[in-house]
């Protein structure tokens, strides 16, 4: 019996262009994918509270009760901090050499 072949990882030939501006049609795909992402994590956390409660007795009205203590909080605020920083640097780096163009060009003040 032969061996399949691995499918190609990114999509061979054009892909298409649905909005005016090519930078929207980026920024639509990476939502879709983050969607995804979140879909799925969604899946798993459910996943996770079924199995929390079949086998340990732990009920989703705990989980949702679940008051977080001053360590924790901290922690997840730092996690939340530190994701927000990497979702956004595209636009960070977009807008600082958007603001270092605008300078390169822009007239010299009279005196």
């Amino acid at each position: 019996m032969s061996e399949m072949s691995k499918p190609p990882e990114f999509p061979k030939g054009h892909r298409p262009q649905v909005f005016d501006d090519p930078s929207i049609d980026q920024l639509h795909d990476a939502w879709l994918a983050l969607a995804t992402e979140l879909a799925v994590a969604f899946e798993r956390i459910d996943t996770l509270e079924r199995l929390l409660e079949q086998r340990l007795g732990v009920a989703r009205e705990q989980i949702e009760g679940y008051v977080a203590d001053e360590a924790v909080a901290a922690d997840r605020a730092r996690r939340r901090a530190d994701l927000a920083h990497r979702l956004l640097r595209p636009f960070r780096e977009f807008r600082e050499a958007a603001i270092a163009r605008a300078e390169q060009h822009a007239p010299d003040p009279e005196p």
